[in-house]
């Protein structure tokens, strides 16, 4: 608990420095307005949201970015920062950590990325401004980055090291043994989708637990939630569902939009040394937790669910189970490792 408190006490530091110096920031601009070149550039108003096209952004402060139409995500790197946007999803992954941000920051309108001014002033700190119907960026504002490669963030390095980075976690379920069934392991094939297992499942007749809408499931360790679908949407039908993996099988593998959808109501914890964990398929969310909620082992998350699965839309209570992804900086943790070594892993880190 410590350990949490230390955490949550160097967040809110960080957060209030950057406070601060936006603050400052504003501040400044606004004595040095009357010798400031403002340019305009593209915008679109929705609702009462503004916001501003990527490429337009590109052109006025030389950041340089990367928009996948398939994947609907958006890779920026803007200055020291790199972000990684996925479209409908309130998370943004800022130099390999998980930070929450509105749903809709990042939107995809007219086959082009935008981005919220919202977005551009609190998190990337730039001078921008809207007034009578025209967005405008100081002409001084530069977001070149760094470098023009995309930074390495998520190396495990040995077999060791990913046990000793994933040590600081307990079972989510208590009384659960691991579930190492091949096809319930990370990199399992998912034929119905063209594509790979990225996390791990416990199903009740598999890890000794019987599994239903009741089972608890837990935080693990020490962290900050990120991420608490409250306001979780549903597939409204079979066929909605099955037109999205008709897609998947279509481009030859599933994109990460959908790949989030079929994870149903999620969860998502950002720990303090860099770990992970989206918990996914919930069936329901305690009302009190909240993004930005400090967690332990002990804190309840959710429930077991079936929520994004084939019994989710079919309406029955088949699928019941959790599944589990854990990541290190953006980067699940079984990659590079055999099927024997992730094994090995689990049983190390969940042993009862």
């Amino acid at each position: 608990m410590k350990k949490l408190l230390l955490c949550l006490a160097c967040i809110m530091f960080i957060l209030g420095c950057e406070s601060s110096f936006f603050r400052n920031n504003t501040n400044n601009t606004d004595e040095k307005m009357e010798n400031t070149t403002w340019i305009e550039v593209s915008q679109k108003k929705v609702g009462e949201q503004v916001f501003i096209p990527v490429d337009s952004l590109i052109n006025t402060t030389k950041a340089k970015a990367n928009f996948d139409e398939v994947n609907k995500t958006l890779l920026l790197n803007a200055g020291e920062h790199q972000f990684y946007f996925i479209q409908a999803v309130p998370v943004v992954q800022k130099n390999g950590l998980l930070l929450p941000i509105a749903a809709n920051d990042f939107e995809i309108m007219d086959d082009k990325a935008w981005l919220s001014l919202n977005f551009l002033k609190d998190k990337l700190g730039m001078v921008v401004k809207f007034q009578n119907d025209k967005a405008l960026i100081n002409s001084t504002t530069t977001l070149e980055p760094k470098s023009n490669e995309v930074t390495e963030l998520s190396s495990f390095g040995s077999i060791e090291n990913v046990m000793e980075i994933m040590g600081i976690l307990e079972s989510p379920i208590k009384g659960a043994q691991v579930d190492t069934i091949p096809s319930h392991l990370p990199g399992a094939k998912r034929a119905y989708r063209n594509g790979v297992h990225e996390g791990m499942d416990w199903y009740g007749f598999s890890t000794g637990v019987p599994m239903n809408e009741q089972t608890e499931v837990f935080a693990m360790g020490d962290g900050i939630v990120v991420r608490a679908d409250h306001q979780y949407n549903s597939y409204s039908s079979k066929e909605e569902r099955n037109r999205e993996l008709e897609l998947a099988a279509e481009v030859g593998f599933t994109p990460v939009y959908i790949l989030d959808r079929l994870r149903g109501r999620q969860v998502w914890i950002q720990y303090e040394n860099g770990l992970q964990a989206r918990f996914a398929h919930l069936d329901r969310i305690p009302e009190k937790l909240k993004v930005g909620d400090g967690v332990s082992a002990e804190t309840l998350v959710g429930y077991v669910g079936n929520t994004g699965t084939s019994g989710d839309v079919k309406g029955d209570r088949t699928e019941l189970h959790l599944h589990l992804d854990l990541l290190y900086r953006g980067e699940l943790f079984w990659k590079g490792l055999t099927e024997k070594e992730i094994e090995k892993v689990l049983k190390a880190i969940f042993a009862q």
